[in-house]
């Protein structure tokens, strides 16, 4: 059981004293005077709730306004014969001693109302901070519901962008497609266009000369008999490398493939087997000054003139002994037992081996 005094369980038997009247017990200490130490006569003892009030003539202890320290103070509280209100002064002249029932009632009507204020006022913060933050929290709402509003406009347009980049990558590979084709077409033509011309390179340039005259001069050297009616025309042109010093190229047009076919076939045959210096050259030609080796080819297109050089270029690199040109076209072969290989475009010298 707990002592009504101090509130505390009582531990030992011994130490405490209960009412005769109420049956309430409390601990000696609590209700001990300070001068007679503890309760004589515990059979016939009353709490001061029920002992008749003789304006506490009697002497009996009770327990001080503070609880925790009714065990240490002499002092007695008492209590008006009709009662204290919880929150009402204590005046210890006029008022008689009071009951530990009416300390917990006070203590708990502090307690509730304290509890009742604090309550009340964390309330009040709370719901201004709240407030606040609901505030905030609308702003936010407000600002996300614009960016995904916005992000779903973007999303729509770049799925738009992304179809249309789609159809035009799918157009451009056609457009790939047909141009690559459309180049090989005209490479086709223009080489075509050339089928009746040979170009004779590094003859010496002369003023006044006479170009018909030495292509007839060059066709009496080849063996290859050539009139002026077979010649349609013939001119020097413009060096693609103006600090060259190589003469400029002569293109001869005739009035056929099949005349083309043979001047170009006769002097292959003329420089076969032999020398380098015996080969056709400016002074066989009757061309004076320093003797120049002359050149007879086939007038390629300018792409067919690169794809030329560039097989040169891979001959070397790759040992290939022969690469020639017949025909608008391009030809290569490693050995004289090898087959030979048509290059048609600068892949096909990237997969030689």
């Amino acid at each position: 059981m707990n002592c009504s005094g101090c509130l505390n369980i009582i531990t030992d038997p011994d130490s405490m004293v209960t009412c005769s009247k109420c049956r309430v017990s409390f601990h000696n200490s609590c209700v001990a005077s300070s001068l007679e130490g503890i309760v004589k006569d515990q059979t016939t003892w009353m709490c001061p709730a029920c002992k008749p009030k003789r304006g506490n003539a009697d002497g009996t202890p009770v327990r001080t306004s503070n609880p925790l320290k009714l065990a240490h103070e002499p002092n007695v509280t008492v209590r008006s014969k009709k009662g204290v209100a919880a929150a009402s002064p204590v005046n210890m002249e006029t008022d008689g001693p009071v009951t530990s029932i009416e300390v917990r009632s006070i203590i708990r009507s502090e307690i509730a109302a304290l509890t009742k204020h604090l309550n009340e006022t964390l309330a009040q913060y709370v719901n201004k901070e709240l407030k606040s933050i609901k505030a905030e929290i609308e702003q936010v709402k407000e600002s996300m519901n614009f960016m995904n509003d916005k992000y779903e406009e973007i999303k729509s347009d770049i799925s738009t962008k992304f179809m249309a980049i789609h159809e035009l990558q799918k157009e451009n590979e056609q457009l790939k497609i047909a141009f690559k084709d459309m180049n090989l077409r005209l490479d086709v033509m223009e080489q075509q266009s050339r089928s009746s011309n040979v170009e004779i390179q590094c003859l010496p340039e002369h003023k006044g000369e006479n170009l018909v005259s030495t292509v007839m001069n060059i066709g009496k050297v080849i063996s290859c008999s050539i009139a002026e009616s077979n010649i349609h025309r013939v001119t020097r042109i413009a060096k693609l490398n103006a600090s060259s010093n190589r003469p400029k190229s002569i293109i001869v047009q005739f009035n056929s493939p099949r005349i083309r076919d043979s001047f170009l076939a006769a002097s292959i045959k003329f420089n076969k087997n032999k020398k380098p210096e015996d080969r056709l050259n400016s002074s066989l030609i009757g061309i004076g000054g320093k003797r120049e080796n002359v050149y007879i080819v086939d007038h390629l297109s300018p792409k067919n003139k690169s794809l030329h050089a560039a097989a040169r270029l891979k001959a070397k690199e790759l040992s290939y002994r022969y690469v020639w040109v017949r025909k608008g076209r391009i030809y290569m072969r490693k050995t004289e037992d090898s087959d030979y290989i048509y290059i048609k475009d600068t892949d096909m010298l990237g997969r030689l081996v």
